[in-house]
C-alpha cells in the first residue's frame, strides 16, 4: 500500500513537525486539532504551511491513514466514530501526570498496553502503535541526517496490512521500520520501555523490544 495522503490529528509540536516532513517528502497532509480551520491558519503558517486544515470530524476523509497526536489525557475530546473504518496511528504519550480518562485508567489498570486500551475504546478503526517514541526535534532533522542514521522506528499492531502500510509511511519519512509482533508488544515504545527516545538502528530495537 502506498501512502500518498494522510491526516494527522494533533496541531501540537510533534503533529506539525510530522508535517513538515512528510510534505518535504512530497506527501499531501491534512491536519485538524480541536481548533476550527480558520482559527489554526496562522499557527499553520508558520509551522506547517503545506499542511491542509480540516475539521476534526473530516481529518479521516480522503486519507490512506490518520496518526493520532494528541495528549492521551485529552482523548475524551476524539470522537471514535468519526475515524471508524480507518488505520488509526497510536503516537500518543501521556505529559507529565496529568490525569487520564477514566476508561484510559480501566484498561491501564487491566493490565492493556496504552495502545490496547486506545484500539478498545476506537474498535472500529485499526490501531498500530507508531510514532510516539521518537521525539519531534529528531523527527524534523534534515533528512540527509535522517537517512545516514539509520534509526529505527517500531510499529506494533494486531494487523498486519496496517502495520505494513504504515511502515511504508515510516520508509518515506526517511526511518527504518521494524514491525513487532502484535499490538501488546508496542509497550516496550511507551514512555517507560527501553525504546523510547532511545536512537536504534533495526537489529538495535530488535533487541530491547525483544523480537530478537
Amino acid at each position: 500500500m502506498d501512502i500518498t495522503r494522510f491526516g494527522i490529528l494533533g496541531a501540537g509540536r510533534a503533529g506539525t513537525a510530522l508535517a513538515r516532513v512528510a510534505a518535504a517528502e512530497g506527501l499531501e497532509v491534512q491536519i485538524a486539532s480541536t481548533r476550527t480551520p480558520s482559527a489554526m491558519k496562522y499557527h499553520l503558517a508558520q509551522y506547517a504551511n503545506k499542511a491542509q486544515a480540516v475539521p476534526a470530524e473530516d481529518v479521516a476523509q480522503g486519507v490512506d491513514l490518520v496518526v493520532l497526536m494528541v495528549p492521551q489525557e485529552e482523548l475524551d475530546d476524539v470522537d471514535p466514530q468519526a475515524l471508524a473504518g480507518t488505520i488509526l496511528v497510536d503516537a500518543t504519550n501521556r505529559w507529565e501526570d496529568e490525569p487520564l480518562p477514566q476508561w484510559f485508567e480501566d484498561g491501564l489498570e487491566a493490565g492493556l498496553s496504552s495502545s490496547e486500551v486506545i484500539a478498545r475504546r476506537f474498535e472500529g478503526s485499526r490501531v498500530v502503535k507508531a510514532l510516539n517514541h521518537i521525539s519531534h526535534w529528531d523527527l524534523d532533522a534534515d533528512k540527509a541526517s535522517r537517512r545516514d542514521a539509520q534509526r529505527a522506528l517500531g510499529v506494533a499492531s494486531d494487523d498486519l496490512q496496517a502495520a505494513e502500510a504504515v511502515a511504508q509511511l515510516i520508509r518515506v519519512l526517511g526511518f527504518a521500520p521494524v514491525i513487532l509482533q502484535n499490538l501488546a508488544a508496542g509497550r516496550a515504545l511507551e514512555p517507560q520501555g527501553p525504546v523510547f527516545n532511545e536512537v536504534l538502528d533495526a537489529a538495535g530495537l530488535r533487541r530491547l523490544a525483544g523480537t530478537g
